[in-house]
């Protein structure tokens, strides 16, 4: 009978193959293993070549997730499971511990720790952001400290904006007394004193028309003293208009119809000359602003970097659905003017994260660098949490506070040129072809700009700019149903409205 058979030869293998699966499965639950796979811990499955500092790498899809473990070792306390296709940056750091060599990396959230390098895969970047990433390279930003309790120093600067520069200072706590510029044609520095008349610093500005200072200039910048926490938001005189100074008087309102009524929760119209306010339902009250933020985020990214500069991209698009995107894919190449491109038209969340993270190293410092933006532009009424406007409880701007931060941020040439393009083009590792979500460009004449936003939260966002017989005006609209609408009825009562 079958029962009372010897089993055979080959059903034997079978019986002791199905147990050896069995054993090695319960140690690695047991032990928690970097991914749910066949291998036993004793199994040594690591790469050839350890993986570059610095580069990108991504996870293996084997249908399961790689563990970041805090330290090195299949003990090693679990901190987050990082799912197939997730990205990391490698850090410098390899341990052999478990039958595994152990990588120390950073995830996309900016979280470091340890994960066995046997299921990374290095990404394959295009030769511009391999040079970009270079030991010789000249990082965005400053190079080195400054003396924040004071004195001066000499570094490199990684190209930009003086108002660029004085924002990094100060997150890094100095208060700027003066900046020097060594020019090697001329063999002579060049000064610059921030708050002082234009005539003390017009040698600065005959030698940086455009105001921008190129990679690699050495700068020797003073710092006053540290500042304390109240100068993090500087308080601006009673009355006073945002920057840019005003140049022309105010125009005049003379007879005629009352403004119309919007759909909106908060509204303002602003001049821009004068940065008068001609009409205003709620103006100074903090709401979510969407993406109004990337307003702002392409204000530090302008000021902040070098333009041609190229980004390797460490976001993934595909992993961001439901959001407004640019489209990137890590391992994706693009210089700093591609990437505002994707920012302003597409309005891309991806865009923001990787800017942020190309000048300042984290979403969260990026967020520091927002942040003190506006409190040097004198904005008091508002507060971000990230660079793209998704949000939170303290994500908020009041519309008057996003007409000033408009009236700044299109004084900026490529700011201007981008948010007034209905098309673009992002030539970088690959084409992307961009389209700006901001119909007031082709339903009002005359309109030049400026950005729209949308989330559950804040409703349908607006700040539209138009021009008429040379004049520029912005209308910012705040949770209002009927946006466009409400633009155009605002612009045509403003218009006709007042006299310049």
């Amino acid at each position: 009978m079958w029962g009372s058979r010897r089993p055979g030869p080959i059903l034997v293998a079978a019986v002791i193959v199905v147990a050896v699966i069995v054993v090695a499965g319960l140690a690695i639950l047991a032990t928690g293993s970097p991914s749910v796979r066949a291998q036993g811990p004793d199994e040594t499955v690591s790469a050839a070549v350890p993986l570059e500092p610095g580069t990108l790498a991504t996870v293996v899809d084997d249908g399961s997730c790689l563990r970041l473990r805090e330290t090195p070792g299949l003990d090693g306390a679990i901190l987050t499971c990082l799912s197939p296709g997730s990205v990391v940056v490698v850090r410098a750091g390899t341990v052999d511990a478990d039958g595994f060599r152990w990588q120390a990396v950073r995830t996309e959230a900016g979280r470091e720790g340890w994960v066995a390098d046997a299921f990374l895969r290095p990404v394959v970047t295009p030769a511009a952001c391999d040079a970009a990433r270079s030991p010789v390279a000249i990082p965005p930003g400053l190079t080195r400290p400054l003396p924040s309790a004071g004195g001066g120093t000499y570094l490199y600067w990684g190209g930009g904006t003086v108002a660029g520069l004085l924002t990094e200072a100060q997150w890094r706590g100095c208060d700027v007394a003066a900046v020097w510029a060594w020019i090697p044609e001329r063999a002579a520095f060049v000064g610059y004193h921030p708050g002082a008349p234009e005539v003390v610093n017009g040698a600065w500005r005959s030698q940086f028309p455009e105001g921008r200072m190129p990679v690699g200039t050495i700068l020797y910048v003073i710092c006053a003293g540290p500042l304390d926490a109240g100068r993090t938001r500087v308080p601006a005189p009673p009355g006073a208009v945002p920057p840019p100074l005003p140049w022309a008087a105010a125009p005049a309102r003379f007879e005629g119809p009352a403004p119309p009524d919007v759909s909106a929760v908060a509204a303002i119209v602003v001049d821009e000359t004068s940065g008068a306010t001609l009409y205003a339902k709620e103006a100074h009250e903090p709401l979510p602003p969407a993406s109004l933020t990337k307003i702002a985020t392409a204000i530090v990214a302008i000021e902040g970097s070098d333009l041609d500069r190229w980004v390797l991209v460490d976001v993934d698009g595909r992993r961001m659905r439901g959001q407004s995107l640019m489209g990137l894919r890590p391992g994706d190449c693009f210089q700093v003017r591609d990437l505002l491109g994707g920012l302003l038209l597409e309005s891309g969340n991806d865009a923001a994260l990787a800017l942020g993270r190309a000048i300042s190293g984290s979403d969260a410092a990026f967020v520091e660098l927002l942040n003190l933006r506006l409190g040097r532009l004198g904005l008091e009424e508002s507060h971000f949490s990230d660079a793209h406007g998704l949000g939170g409880p303290m994500h908020r701007a009041s519309a008057y506070d996003l007409a000033m931060l408009s009236r700044y941020a299109m004084q900026l040439p490529l700011f201007a040129e981008t948010v007034a393009q209905t098309t673009g083009e992002a030539s970088g590792s690959r084409v992307i072809t961009l389209r700006n979500g901001n119909r007031l460009l082709e339903r009002y004449e005359g309109a030049d700009g400026v950005k729209t936003g949308f989330t559950d939260e804040a409703g349908r966002t607006l700040v539209g700019s138009a021009r008429r017989d040379g004049h520029r005006i912005y209308v910012v609209l705040l949770d209002a149903d009927a946006r466009y609408g409400d633009a155009e009825r605002l612009l045509d009562w403003a218009f006709a409205a007042y006299r310049w």
